[in-house]
């Protein structure tokens, strides 16, 4: 039951976050989260998530941009987006 908890808190955390506006939403690297992120869903804010969370979002989420026929992340891309993610991470 820890788990469906820790799961709800999280789906709770990232609904609310994807409401905020982005920080630094003029940078390029908010602009390249924006951009990627935006094809199947709205822009999470990073607060919703630790970085080591982020790290591991991001991970999971290539084989799925991948099957909806989207490029893979390059790996100066997938850099910058998790150093912005990971800058602005939440610390809960």
């Amino acid at each position: 039951m820890p788990r469906a908890a820790l799961a709800l808190s999280c789906l709770a955390i990232l609904i609310s976050g994807c409401r905020a506006p982005l920080p630094d939403k003029d940078s390029p690297a908010a602009q390249l989260y924006a951009r990627r992120c935006d094809n199947c869903h709205r822009p999470y804010n990073p607060k919703g998530l630790t970085a080591a969370m982020w790290d591991l979002k991001v991970k999971l989420m290539q084989p799925k941009m991948e099957k909806a026929g989207m490029p893979p992340l390059t790996p100066d891309e997938r850099a910058a987006i998790l150093a912005y993610l990971e800058r602005y991470a939440g610390t809960d």
